[in-house]
């Protein structure tokens, strides 16, 4: 059953204790214009994390806007719907991919490393829409440099695309589209990063440029309605991974374990709201187990998706091990009620510097920044010398 909402706040989930006492954030408005996604970097190179959502970049530390490129507004979306960092040219400084869905193209902007101006546009790929794309690592090397997008076509192949002398080389893994939802990680445990959808996962050769991506179609019967990024840890501590993903067009937020033989059973963290389409991993309370924070986006089908017209939230999950080896989940409650969405792509990092780790989301309500107030508390009360 779904949780129930009581005096318009969300019940906790039931018979999971509270490990750490609650981490206060304090959020920033930094601009109410519509937007799907953000990335953050120091793009002026001044030692400062600055964050890029649709049409610009804001500077840090007061987030002074700068219009860098023109982005088509069709249907009520701002048509960036992944913006990734990776200096592509190798001249230091930060650019940016950018995923489309109605211009149907992969690009890069260059960051000219100037405040003013506009970035120039070099084209990676075109003919598909693209519902969103990530940075993994598919060639083993430890780095995450592969560029991994999810074509919106059935008839778009699955491809990666490596970085090489500074141009994007496409490799394809299999002719076939899959569906909503990609990932990449090491489910066999051989020490290569597969590539995971909504209805199996490709096994990696040992040359992933050359080699045949054997397919392992394991998930249909799990039903896992258009999910968002297939993440892959273990999250139960037996040694095998697991995979974590919210729905992206459809309630609910899972994990599925993996069993012996790659076997898997389908858990249910939470189906008390829809629209989790951006899940990121992150380390947020310091227990050196990866909590998750993730938001409901605003009109991801402009109306036609459950619970679309439900109220807004953002929150994060941590979990605990049970002696029996299952898992009991709890839900904290960034925000919730208000224009605040996660859209598609939710920034968990110390923008600040301050030493702990700061949230920025971006969506058709604005970008919004939570600040981590946990290490100015701690300076604050710590007593006098």
């Amino acid at each position: 059953m779904r949780g129930l909402l009581l005096a318009g706040l969300l019940v906790t989930l039931p018979a999971a204790p509270s490990l750490h006492d609650e981490i206060p954030f304090d959020k920033h408005a930094v601009d109410l214009g519509a937007a799907e996604t953000c990335a953050v970097a120091d793009f002026n190179g001044d030692g400062r994390l600055d964050i890029v959502s649709g049409e610009n970049w804001f500077e840090a530390p007061h987030w002074s806007k700068h219009r860098f490129r023109v982005l088509h507004f069709e249907r009520n979306y701002i048509d960036a719907f992944s913006d990734l960092v990776m200096d592509v040219n190798g001249d230091g400084r930060p650019d940016i991919i950018t995923a489309t869905w109605f211009a149907r193209k992969l690009s890069w902007y260059e960051n000219p490393g100037t405040a003013q101006g506009f970035w120039r546009e070099h084209l990676i790929e075109s003919g598909f829409p693209v519902e969103f794309a990530f940075l993994v690592d598919l060639d083993n090397d430890g780095r995450a440099r592969e560029l991994l997008p999810q074509f919106g076509s059935a008839k778009a192949p699955l491809a990666w695309y490596e970085l090489r002398n500074g141009a994007f080389v496409k490799h394809v893994a299999s002719p076939a589209s899959y569906g909503h939802g990609i990932g990449a990680g090491d489910v066999n445990g051989d020490g290569r990063n597969d590539i995971l959808t909504p209805k199996g996962w490709l096994e990696a050769p040992a040359d992933p440029r050359t080699g045949p991506w054997r397919e392992h179609w394991e998930f249909e019967p799990l039903q896992l309605p258009a999910p968002g990024f297939l993440h892959v840890l273990d999250l139960n501590g037996d040694g095998r991974n697991d995979i974590l993903t919210g729905f992206a067009h459809d309630y609910g937020i899972v994990w599925l374990e993996q069993g012996a033989e790659t076997r898997w059973r389908k858990h249910v963290i939470d189906d008390s709201w829809s629209q989790a389409h951006a899940v990121t991993l992150a380390d947020l309370n310091g227990d050196g187990q990866l909590d998750f924070v993730t938001g409901k986006r605003f009109h991801a089908h402009n109306g036609k998706d459950p619970g679309e017209r439900d109220p807004l939230g953002m929150f994060w999950y941590e979990h605990f091990r049970r002696p029996d080896g299952g898992l009991e989940w709890k839900r904290h409650i960034l925000d919730y009620g208000s224009r605040t969405g996660g859209g598609m792509q939710i920034q968990v990092v110390d923008l600040d510097g301050d030493g702990d780790l700061d949230i920025a989301t971006a969506g058709k309500g604005g970008l919004f920044l939570f600040e981590n107030r946990s290490r100015s508390n701690r300076t604050q009360d710590a007593p006098s010398k």
